[in-house]
């Protein structure tokens, strides 16, 4: 093959990878995906969700000697977690520019304050006119909160404007430039949003394959730990919520900033638009390097008690141990499924390839089980 036709596959290959996505172990066009917006996308997930669903499980014990993996297994319950103790550093986090954050912003402010201005201008200049506004207003009332005279304002906005209004007076106790307040206070709700927009659900992660060498490693504790199998009843009333947010990842190359769009939303009232914006480009989204995953993801609204935390998921259907599991383990584990008949199996090494399988024997049979 001549070089320039190499260079022409890796250019190609380069364009497919920013253009489209791998959702569910199959390719879409990346923006055919967005288009059809949150309702349509979960619809066609469910059309295309297994039967069976996996999860690793590392058994082993948090720093409150709480083994978690054990309950999990005892009480048919998955923990939902929030995105910031995931592996990947790019979890549930959607790509906003501060620097556009802040020009969206001192724009939003000015049309909340009448304040003409032409979207032209750098956002230093936007944000000198806003300045002189507020200095002007407070010099003749002593009230930063009479700056917002925009009419038909929702009760959300009315809430940031009076929260502003508090910070701006806060930042005034550290400095006595105003500029410098207002870009504090910018800044501190860009920190604030960033972090609320990221930990909007709370998550578990689930998978397709229970044969996987890197999810053993990863997250099965170095294939000393163990892997559930659920099966998915999606006409059981029981289940009907859970059904629901289930979702398959989307794996991609680019992250596109949404600075605008999120600016936008952030005083506005909870719609199917920033619902998916925030699923489309952020929770249900991960770099083309964990495709091999083929992540499910139960995404589940923020409570407010840990309780909630803690969720029943569908039947645990089987378990396989992992293959690097000691004899006490092992036992104890066998004892649990026995006493919720729940079946299970080892998994061992494929013989001939770098592969891992069902063991054809029973652990109890096996020479390396009996003591």
């Amino acid at each position: 093959m001549a070089i320039s036709e190499i260079k022409n596959l890796k250019h190609l290959a380069y364009r497919l990878s920013t253009t489209h996505c791998i959702i569910n172990g199959k390719i879409y066009e990346l923006d055919k995906v967005e288009q059809l917006g949150c309702n349509k996308f979960s619809l066609q997930s469910k059309l295309a969700l297994p039967l069976k669903l996996y999860k690793y499980f590392p058994n082993i014990c948090n720093i409150e000697n709480i083994n978690y993996s054990i309950e999990s297994l005892k009480n048919n319950t998955v923990y939902l977690q929030t995105p910031n103790n995931f592996d990947d550093v790019y979890d549930s986090d959607i790509h906003m520019d501060y620097s556009e954050y802040e020009r969206y912003r001192l724009i939003e402010y000015c049309e909340r304050s009448n304040i003409e201005i032409d979207e032209n201008l750098s956002t230093h200049k936007i944000g000198d006119l806003f300045v002189q506004a507020l200095l002007k207003i407070y010099l003749e009332t002593k009230d930063f909160s009479n700056i917002f005279t925009k009419d038909n304002l929702t009760e959300i906005e009315e809430l940031s404007n009076k929260l502003f209004v508090l910070k701006i007076t806060k930042q005034l106790e550290k400095t006595d430039d105003l500029t410098k307040a207002v870009q504090a206070v910018i800044q501190s709700n860009f920190e604030e949003y960033s972090s609320q927009l990221k930990n909007t659900f709370r998550v578990s992660c689930f998978t397709t394959n229970p044969y996987s060498q890197l999810m053993w490693a990863g997250y099965a504790n170095c294939h000393k730990g163990f892997c559930v199998e659920y099966t998915i009843l999606p006409n059981d009333k029981r289940y009907e919520k859970i059904y629901l947010n289930l979702f398959p990842m989307i794996y991609c190359k680019v992250r596109p900033n949404m600075a605008k769009q999120l600016a936008h939303f952030e005083d506005k009232d909870v719609t199917e638009d920033i619902i998916w914006n925030i699923y489309f480009h952020g929770a249900l989204r991960k770099s083309l390097d964990w495709a091999y995953q083929n992540e499910w993801r139960l995404l589940m609204p923020m409570g407010r008690q840990t309780s909630d935390y803690n969720k029943e998921f569908f039947p645990i259907t089987k378990v396989f141990l992992g293959n690097r599991m000691d004899y006490k383990t092992r036992k104890e584990i066998i004892e649990i499924c026995n006493s919720k008949n729940i079946p299970y199996i080892g998994v061992t090494r494929k013989l001939g390839t770098f592969e891992m399988e069902e063991c054809k024997v029973k652990c109890e049979d096996c020479y390396k089980f009996k003591r």
